[in-house]
Parts: structure tokens; C-alpha cells; sequence
């Protein structure tokens, strides 16, 4: 189960400092913290996953299936859905402005994905 949400955690990272098409230092030195402190048990190793998950966000950002993307993560976020939208909102704002596709998501992610968890979590 943790497992699954730390892929879910992996991918959704990867999706929103992508999704605006600049990288920022800020924004990987994020991801970076957040890999360095994931207990990982994956059958592949952690940089192969990272490499399928790439390969993954890509095509969901230039097929534009963004949000079929982030509903296929919706199970597995919702094990844990305020530290799921404290990571993304983390990711969002750590390099000091937040882009329109980010925030979309953000909202999409907040009101609609992971609702109904966020408010049994309460």
C-alpha cells in the first residue's frame, strides 16, 4: 500500500514541475528531498520507475490526458490525501510563482480527485 502511493507521490511530483516546461533548481532540489525520504520496495529500483514514470508524464502532457493521468493516481494518492496535496502544493509554490497549468491541477487535485478522501481524513 505505501508503496503505491510513493509511485502515485513520484509521478504526480514529476507531472507539476513539468507541466509548465521549465525546471526550476528549486523545484528538483524538492524532488530530490522528497525521493531521499521514501522508503522504497518497488520491483523496479527507483531510478528505473523514474524513467518509466518520465516516459508516462510526457505522453500524458502531449496527448493532453492530463487529467486521465492524474485520475489513474487517485486510488493510491487517496491513502494519504492531505500529505498527497501538501507535497504538490509544496512542489507548486517552492520556486515563488505558480503557473496556470499547475494551479489547474492543483484544483482538479483539491476539488475533485481527492475530495471525498480529504474530507473522511478530516
Amino acid at each position: 500500500m505505501q508503496q503505491q502511493f510513493n509511485e502515485a507521490l513520484i509521478q504526480l511530483c514529476m507531472l507539476l514541475y513539468r507541466i509548465d516546461g521549465k525546471i526550476t533548481l528549486s523545484e528538483q532540489d524538492y524532488y530530490q528531498s522528497l525521493l531521499k525520504n521514501l522508503y522504497w520496495q518497488g520491483e523496479d529500483d527507483m531510478d528505473e520507475f523514474e524513467r518509466k514514470s518520465i516516459y508516462r508524464v510526457r505522453r500524458a502532457v502531449d496527448e493532453d490526458q492530463v487529467r486521465e493521468f492524474i485520475l489513474s493516481l487517485k486510488d493510491s494518492l487517496s491513502q494519504d490525501p492531505k500529505k498527497a496535496l501538501s507535497i504538490a502544493q509544496g512542489i507548486c509554490y517552492i520556486d515563488g510563482e505558480i503557473a496556470e497549468q499547475e494551479q489547474e491541477i492543483l484544483d482538479f487535485l483539491e476539488n475533485r480527485v481527492l475530495a471525498k478522501s480529504l474530507a473522511l481524513a478530516s
